[in-house]
């Protein structure tokens, strides 16, 4: 519970109207109550502020038809986020360790734990401070867990797995598991390619459910600082997400994917092998990356399956597209040109 002035400075906010509104609360435009906080971004909900039960509501300008109290923000989602962490976040207790905690030799625990029952920590691994282990989590042996991280039940960190501070893993996750690589041999049989990499989450970074984020060969898949994955995931073996990019549920990252800083990847796109991303870039949904993106480039299509050798074709003539089309309006001119009592063309096609 905060006044409104309060929240006005954590929001670092303007505020318009009674200092003293008691907010309890952080909710959606259409369920807000007295009592509650919300925002309205979209012209749509700001033309409905007046009708709004909130004590106050959250905008990226005043609002002159309304005697609402108002907090004028720059972003107003963002500033309803931190609305929401102050009034709903709860603070940390360490609920100790359970007492069938397995922990290899030469493992070390940090200080002010919460760990839960069936967790397995391997040989010479690392757990830092203030750590939350769920139940069913398995840490494999000389792993680095940093301060404050959490990871959720049933997550798998295989062996030599770096895992940064304030960093949030959700359930059935695997960390660090083989890449997808084989060679044929003479008789036609597949052999394993061994994966001497590591997987390295730096710190602030929040992994979805059922992600599989796979090691490095010999060099390490990387998640830089803050990014965020969606649920069901694949980053393949010597991935390297860059900082504070963000990717949205089934997208999958073949090996040797580099994408860049501040990236915004939607769902179900996907990139062929040792492709890379320019920091800022923007890749619509179900988006197939076969070639270099610039930065800040912004890319969308899909490909549906079929012959290989037919879509080759059809990909060399849809890149020569807008030539065609300029080649045959220059021809239909001409036909015009040499036809004067032909009727014109009206575009209708």
């Amino acid at each position: 519970m905060y006044t409104l002035a309060h929240l006005a400075q954590i929001t670092n906010a303007q505020l318009i109207g009674d200092p003293a509104a008691v907010i309890r609360r952080a909710r959606p435009f259409d369920a807000a109550e007295e009592g509650d906080i919300t925002f309205a971004a979209a012209a749509a909900y700001r033309a409905r502020a007046g009708e709004s039960a909130a004590t106050a509501i959250i905008v990226s300008s005043p609002i002159e038809s309304t005697k609402k109290n108002l907090l004028v923000a720059s972003n107003p989602k963002l500033a309803f986020a931190r609305a929401l962490e102050a009034l709903h976040a709860v603070a940390y207790r360490p609920l100790g360790v359970s007492d069938d905690l397995v922990v290899g030799q030469g493992g070390a625990l940090g200080q002010d734990l919460s760990i839960h029952p069936r967790v397995t920590i391997g040989r010479d691994t690392i757990i830092g401070d203030r750590v939350t282990l769920h139940p069913g989590v398995v840490i494999g042996d000389r792993c680095r867990v940093g301060d404050d991280t959490v990871i959720h039940a049933n997550v798998s960190v295989y062996d030599d797995s770096r895992i940064g501070c304030r960093v949030i893993i959700h359930a059935g996750t695997v960390i660090g598991a083989d890449g997808f690589g084989f060679v044929r041999d003479e008789q036609g049989r597949q052999v394993k390619l061994l994966h001497l990499g590591r997987v390295r989450i730096e710190d602030d970074c929040e992994v979805g459910a059922n992600c599989a984020i796979d090691r490095g060969g010999f060099s390490d898949t990387v998640l830089g600082r803050g990014v965020k994955l969606d649920n069901f995931i694949q980053v393949a073996h010597n991935c390297e997400i860059g900082e504070n990019t963000v990717v949205a549920a089934l997208s999958g990252f073949s090996g040797g994917t580099r994408i860049g800083r501040n990236c915004m990847i939607a769902g179900q796109v996907g990139t062929v092998e040792h492709v890379s991303v320019g920091d800022g870039a923007i890749i619509y949904g179900k988006a197939s990356v076969i070639n270099n993106v610039k930065p800040g480039a912004v890319m969308g299509g899909m490909m549906p399956a079929q012959d290989h050798n037919s879509w080759r074709r059809s990909q060399v003539l849809y890149s020569k597209l807008p030539e065609i089309v300029r080649r045959l309006s220059r021809l239909e001119k001409t036909v015009r040109d040499r036809a004067p009592d032909a009727p014109e063309d009206t575009g209708d096609r």
